[in-house]
């Protein structure tokens, strides 16, 4: 075997490769324009989705009693807990302002620039990352409260129109009120005219008072409508908040401490930080992402090489030459690997880019710190590698065995599931990276990189992983080039 032919053969095949708009388009266009394009408009309509359903003013069945009780409830929350909310919202601000030399500075007339003025939304993220358990408790709680009271639209149960008939699959419930156990009422959530429809008992105040039973909060919604459900979740939240609330008045008329409630205190303590967070995320996520755009990178081009010069009638001329079977192998292989490599490193690094400069607002981004280790990045490289090689002798072998393009393609279907599928156990959020796991092919180059982006290096599952995966390689690369030595598959038609 002579290096330079292979190189002339592997050169060759490049530029027939380079001229292949559709080769093109999955190595260069794909992963630099398409995929980050994807993937913003994805996720701004997914956010912007969110965000309309969860600031989104909602209809809600309610009697005159029910409504005037959820606001009194309302009420007596914010009256009891105004001073300690504004405290924790003054610190997150605080913070926004740079601190005690920022509030300086917005105090000294003349001094303060625009730049000065402006809030550190930086600062609000790391503000709200360090507060105590108790001060994220509390802002969760009026958001609750205020999202029930302030972004509800409450109909008297009375002025419902709806009419027809209740849809397969809908049925009224038994033991409902009867304000509820009116079928205008579900046929109005049926409709959409309203979300959800709640209801009190008119003794509810008393039964408070009392202190001895639990007041019965009734809520009628349609868990297969989204806005419905989002209804559902604003009282929930509601109660949740209000319950906690009356606990601790209860406790406190009753001389007792709130430890009475709880006698075992949960105390957090995360070693965990924001950016090591988003690291096991991504890491879980990184890997089936490479590998799928890895293979779709060496896909076309290899069966471009392969069967698509059958169908040009030009692979019988390159066998002509005075150049061995396993020197083409060579050559063409090394096309098609390149081609995996260039595709996953262009399609990783673009959605990198756009997940950090683009998804995230630069300021949330900031505020993770978000930084892998170099080590951890070089021995992903080194996995990659071998994949990359083993995808291409495989889609190689693929695209030799067929007699058309068209053939070929229709083979790489269930090989994508056989090669990319076993990647998305990164995904699975309780999969330990066991020793056994380290034998099975895939799975444990997944386990093994999502653990590496991390920091945490196994190195006795590195080894294994590595190993197993290069034997599988090179038994991938020795069966192609068995198949280019064989007349009835090279000239298969």
């Amino acid at each position: 075997m002579k290096p330079r032919i292979v190189s002339v053969i592997a050169r060759k095949e490049l530029r027939d490769v380079l001229r292949d708009r559709r080769t093109l388009f999955f190595m260069m266009l794909l992963p630099i324009v398409v995929m980050p394009l994807l993937m913003l408009g994805i996720s701004k309509f997914a956010m912007k989705q969110s965000q309309q359903k969860q600031t989104r003013v909602l209809d809600v069945a309610a009697d005159p009693f029910a409504v005037n009780t959820l606001k009194a409830l309302a009420q007596e929350w914010t009256d009891a807990n105004w001073k300690a909310l504004m405290l924790a919202q003054g610190e997150t601000t605080f913070e926004a302002m740079g601190g005690l030399e920022g509030l300086k500075r917005l105090t000294s007339f003349g001094e303060a620039t625009e730049a000065d003025a402006a809030l550190d939304l930086g600062a609000i993220f790391r503000a709200t990352a360090e507060m105590s358990d108790a001060q994220r408790e509390l802002l969760t709680d009026a958001r609750a409260i205020a999202k029930l009271v302030t972004q509800t639209v409450f109909v008297d149960p009375a002025d419902l129109e709806a009419t027809g008939a209740l849809a397969q699959g809908v049925e009224i419930p038994d033991d409902l009120p009867p304000v509820l156990a009116d079928e205008r009422v579900t046929l109005a959530i049926q409709s959409k005219e309203v979300a959800a429809a709640i209801a009190l008992p008119t003794d509810a105040f008393a039964t408070l008072e009392e202190a001895e039973a639990s007041v019965p909060f009734h809520v009628l919604y349609d868990s297969s409508q989204s806005l419905s459900e989002e209804a559902h979740d604003r009282v929930t939240d509601f109660l949740d908040v209000v319950n906690r609330f009356q606990l601790r008045l209860r406790l406190r008329e009753a001389s007792l401490s709130d430890g009475f409630a709880e006698p075992l205190a949960l105390e957090r303590a995360n070693v965990a930080t924001a950016s090591r967070r988003v690291q096991a995320v991504l890491g879980g996520l990184l890997p089936y992402l490479l590998f799928a755009f890895c293979f779709f990178g060496a896909l076309y081009p290899a069966l471009d090489v392969t069967a698509g010069e059958k169908e040009r009638f030009t692979m019988e001329t390159l066998l002509l030459g005075p150049v061995s079977r396993l020197e083409i192998a060579l050559g063409k292989f090394v096309v098609v690997f390149l081609a995996a490599i260039v595709a996953a490193v262009l399609t990783t690094t673009s959605m990198v880019v756009s997940f950090t400069y683009g998804i995230l607002p630069p300021e949330m981004a900031s505020a993770f710190e978000i930084e892998f280790q170099p080590l951890a990045l070089a021995l992903t490289g080194s996995l990659v590698l071998p994949v990359a090689a083993l995808y291409s002798a495989l889609l190689l072998a693929v695209g030799l065995y067929a007699r058309s393009f068209k053939e070929a393609q229709s083979y790489t279907v269930p090989l994508q599931f056989i090669l990319i599928l076993p990647m998305m156990v990164s995904l699975l959020p309780d999969l330990e990276a066991d020793s056994h796991l380290a034998w099975i092919p895939f799975v444990n180059i997944s386990m093994l990189m999502k653990e590496l982006l991390k920091g945490n290096y196994l190195w006795g599952f590195y080894t294994i992983t590595l190993v197993s995966t290069l034997v599988l390689t090179v038994g991938a690369l020795l069966g192609a080039a068995w198949m280019f030595k064989r007349e009835s598959v090279m000239l298969r038609s």
